[in-house]
């Protein structure tokens, strides 16, 4: 931003070059000042915390230990091909609000009354989506695939412990922040502790509309076909979470809590069912690295899902997920 505040004036009054940087060497000199100031502050303000505010590895008290542990269908994983993903159930799953507003940019002008966007939404963008959802089954432009599975585990502070289903060796350990204030909620402590001697389910899951997904879109932006490429791409990005949706309501019915789920699609979107699916980056799990173990354990690669050198997932309309069953399992900022 410090940057930014003083390129864009720059630019504008000549005083910027692609090659050369700031022309003017006073402006240089003070951006270098600032920035070098603020890294000082910024040290010494996390020096200062962390010797003050030591790591609170004390089970948050507002979590119900004594809550029923499930056990699962099968310990391991399992992939869901094409074939056992139901379109209609997947598009029923779809977040209308995310894909209308969010990716496809048809928002409500404030001077427009709630009457006259609704009208707009069925005249025009309504018919948008179904032309997409068409197209999409008859064209195979999606090949959505899945794969989850369920790991014993224990917790222990505000670590969690997976072990092997088949050898109950330790596999992996998850790392997660504890709330400093409020509920103090960490997310090792919707499981069972190794102090109590009983084993836990961990559910995980990674989903995928394949690189089919990335070559289609790639194919529209590279014939400048930009709004197509916009509708599809949206598509694609929501038929992702519409599937990670799925995935999550089949373990919900798994584990023997599935039928207390709404039968509207804006509950379910509103995390209105028990426990709760966390994606790590987020507030709740934010080591964006954890995702590597996740894949690995998951075998994502006989999916060709994996995480790149830059912490992006390929193919990209993709996305993982840790699940929490607890009935305390929100989300919440750690």
């Amino acid at each position: 931003l410090h940057f930014m505040d003083k390129f864009m004036p720059a630019k504008t009054n000549g005083e910027w070059s692609d090659s050369k940087g700031f022309l003017n060497e006073e402006l240089a000199a003070n951006l270098i000042e600032t920035v070098t100031d603020k890294q000082a502050v910024d040290t010494t303000d996390t020096e200062t915390v962390s010797e003050v505010l030591p790591e609170d590895m004390t089970r948050s008290e507002s979590i119900d230990t004594n809550s029923p542990r499930p056990t699962p269908p099968f310990w391991g994983t399992k992939i869901l091909q094409p074939s056992d993903l139901p379109w209609q159930e997947l598009f029923w799953h779809l977040d209308l609000q995310a894909l209308i507003a969010g990716q496809w940019q048809f928002r409500k002008p404030r001077e427009q009354t709630r009457e006259e966007y609704e009208q707009f939404l069925t005249e025009k963008v309504y018919p948008i989506l179904e032309t997409w959802k068409h197209r999409i089954v008859e064209e195979n432009l999606l090949h959505p695939q899945a794969i989850y599975g369920y790991f014993p585990c224990q917790s222990e502070g505000n670590s969690l412990y997976l072990y092997d289903p088949a050898t109950n060796d330790w596999v992996a350990e998850f790392k997660f922040p504890r709330q400093r204030s409020l509920r103090r909620y960490c997310i090792s402590d919707f499981f069972a502790s190794k102090e109590s001697g009983q084993i836990d389910v961990f559910p995980m899951q990674a989903v995928t509309m394949g690189e089919v997904a990335t070559q289609f879109a790639k194919t529209l932006f590279e014939a400048n076909n930009y709004t197509d490429y916009l509708y599809f791409h949206g598509m694609a990005v929501s038929m992702a979470e519409a599937l990670a949706e799925w995935v999550h309501a089949r373990i919900r019915r798994e584990l023997g809590f599935g039928d207390a789920d709404p039968d509207n699609i804006r509950d379910i979107l509103a995390q209105r069912y028990q426990g709760s699916r966390y994606s790590f980056g987020y507030p709740a799990c934010p080591n964006i690295y954890d995702q590597y173990k996740l894949l690995e354990l998951l075998g994502s690669d006989r999916l060709n899902l994996h995480m790149d050198e830059s912490e992006q997932l390929y193919p990209e309309q993709s996305t993982t997920a840790i699940i929490a069953y607890h009935p305390a399992a929100k989300y919440f900022s750690a």
